[in-house]
């Protein structure tokens, strides 16, 4: 749905947009620039980013699965982060397998140690 605003989103999602924007009392077109600089700065040097859209198919097929790739990455060491900050403010690692849908030992063989970077 394009709105008015020539953005897509409904209006409630709008609002709540607008109202974070005035809870860091700055406008809403200086958090949507925020935004969009920082999505931009994230896709930064992605394997997606160098491909022509005249390249060959398959090439076209191998960037975007090395994308997925490192995506899968950046979320898995989200989810470390997460599952050891919520064992260290009291929850069991049971907790977090359950949430991951896998069991107690599989969560704290996964994300019990920070990766060694």
């Amino acid at each position: 749905m394009l709105t008015s605003r020539g953005v897509a989103v409904a209006d409630d999602q709008w609002l709540a947009f607008r109202q974070a924007a005035l809870g860091q009392g700055i406008s809403v077109s200086a958090y949507l620039g925020r935004l969009v600089e920082a999505e931009l700065s994230r896709r930064r040097g992605r394997p997606v980013q160098a491909v022509d859209p005249e390249t060959a198919p398959s090439t076209q097929a191998v960037a975007a699965l090395a994308e997925v790739r490192a995506s899968v990455s950046e979320l898995e060491g989200i989810a470390g982060r997460l599952a050891r900050s919520a064992v260290a403010h009291g929850a069991a690692w049971a907790d977090v397998a359950s949430s991951l849908r896998i069991d107690a030992e599989q969560a704290r063989a996964a994300y019990a140690q920070e990766p060694h970077s």
